[in-house]
């Protein structure tokens, strides 16, 4: 019998996704195995539940959510969020209120300032991507 419900239980593992019967299967084989060496069904179920919770244990610590600082954390530099916190020198004046079109970072960008008017030549610092434009401000020296 509880080989039978290690096997049902490993095939319904197959069917779902993440590690949801992979414990409670490893639980019956265990206590399949078990029952080749004893009768008493209560050591049975006690292999069974004990094995069952080492595995949702194992399955938790090794399959489960990361460190969740990893995941939330405000730093992600990935995609277009790689340009924020870039330097570059700009060579057209920027305004707050209307972008302009220049190739920098290897990239043609819409560029807008983020507070105040920007001189050419200015080195500016990316400070946020508002859809597909870099907002920048003035680096100060």
């Amino acid at each position: 019998m509880w080989f039978i419900a290690a096997a049902v239980f490993l095939i319904a593992e197959l069917m779902v996704s993440g590690f949801v019967f992979l414990p409670i299967s490893i639980g019956a084989l265990f206590a399949g195995l078990t029952s080749l060496i004893t009768e008493n069904f209560n050591t049975q179920i006690a292999v069974f539940f004990l094995f069952t919770i080492f595995g949702i244990y194992i399955s938790i610590k090794v399959f489960g959510p990361k460190n969740q600082e990893n995941i939330n954390r405000k730093e992600f530099s990935e995609g277009v969020n790689k340009y924020i916190g870039k330097t570059f020198h700009v060579d057209k004046e920027i305004d707050p209120y209307k972008a302009i079109n220049s190739h920098v970072l290897g990239d043609d960008w819409l560029i807008l300032a983020a507070e105040k008017r920007i001189l050419p030549g200015s080195l500016v610092e990316v400070v946020k991507i508002d859809g597909t434009k870099l907002v920048v401000k003035a680096k100060d020296y």
